[in-house]
């Protein structure tokens, strides 16, 4: 039948509209026996629900657009997969844009998905557009995570790892090792959880007496998102005389690996290696970096709860931060400063 309505589906299945509206926006009031009835109708007539009609009598699209800047990262690959579960069950369908980081292609898409009229969105930004979603905030429900706004006027929640903390541990440990040339393969410098990071290993840094300035020579700032920035960053730090290092996530960690095999250098007897967030499958690389989990399902969740809420409360809400405790995965990637650097 062409251009079946919701009225033919009712028909067919012998129910009542308001019954399938129910099952269409996947209400649990509805038995499952008529469930399957609605379904069957649907495939059998080849229904297709008018989105934008709907979205203009309910005030409601059901769908949330997720804005991150790495899809091709297996963190964020793991945190979608949780979102969308979420939100799934709650009626709501994912859009998800990847933005590799740059500051237009992210303005196209939140200006994309604004056309779209979604409900909210969860965003991981690229730090370069922050008025712009600022502005964003106070008309649409929005939740950030692994970068913050610094703009005390955005409205909306953020979740991320206790930054601070899982950085100091793993310099903590390569200091009880003994090392002291330790570098920081860094992300962006602009970005918030870059600069939680470095305030992390500068802490832990203090207390081996070691000062982390402008002047300190095994600081190394690059893309997180770009796998020959480990690389190159391995390399300068190298060259620098370095025994050690911590990159700031495991994309990096996996450039670092890279330079290593290139430059024949053994991990850990050359060189040791820390890393801030586990590399996918470490399970089954011989080289495995000692390093802090995070938990990018159960945060994931958690963003798809709080813009839920924030959808639900028609974004009057107050802005919320939650975060996340890392946890010290011991590896075969680091041991004591060998006399290849001493």
């Amino acid at each position: 039948m062409a251009n079946a309505t919701i009225k033919d589906v009712a028909r067919e299945a012998g129910v009542s509209i308001a019954t399938v509206s129910r099952v269409l926006n996947k209400s649990a009031s509805v038995k499952p026996e008529l469930v399957s009835k609605v379904n069957d109708a649907i495939e059998q007539l080849g229904y297709y629900p008018n989105s934008i009609a709907r979205t203009l009598k309910s005030d409601s699209s059901k769908t949330v657009g997720f804005v991150v800047s790495d899809i091709s990262n297996d963190f964020f690959t793991v945190m979608v997969r949780s979102v969308e579960d979420v939100l799934n069950r709650r009626g709501y369908n994912l859009f998800v844009c990847s933005t590799d980081s740059s500051q237009d292609r992210e303005r196209e898409y939140l200006c994309l998905l604004r056309e779209k009229q979604v409900d909210g969105i969860i965003i991981n930004i690229s730090g370069k557009n922050n008025d712009f979603i600022t502005q964003i905030s106070r008309q649409l429900p929005v939740a950030l995570f692994g970068r913050k706004v610094p703009d005390p006027a955005f409205q909306g929640d953020y979740v991320d790892n206790d930054n601070f903390t899982g950085l100091r541990e793993l310099t903590a440990h390569l200091l009880a090792l003994g090392h002291r040339r330790i570098g920081l393969l860094n992300g962006e410098s602009y970005v918030s959880s870059a600069m939680e990071r470095l305030d992390g290993f500068r802490s832990a840094m203090r207390t081996a007496g070691i000062t982390v300035d402008e002047a300190y020579p095994y600081l190394y700032h690059g893309n997180f998102n770009r796998l020959s920035s480990g690389a190159e960053g391995a390399r300068f730090l190298w060259e620098r005389g370095a025994t050690a290092i911590i990159t700031a996530n495991n994309l990096l960690a996996l450039g670092v690996l890279r330079f290593c095999r290139s430059a024949q250098l053994a991990v850990p007897e050359a060189l040791s290696l820390c890393s801030f967030g586990a590399i996918c499958n470490h399970d089954l690389l011989y080289v495995q970096p000692t390093c802090v989990e995070q938990f990018p399902a159960a945060m994931g969740a958690r963003l798809a709860e709080l813009i839920i809420e924030r959808i639900e409360a028609k974004n009057a809400i107050g802005s919320r931060e939650i975060r996340f405790s890392t946890k010290l995965i011991p590896g075969n990637g680091t041991c004591p400063p060998g006399e290849v650097r001493q």
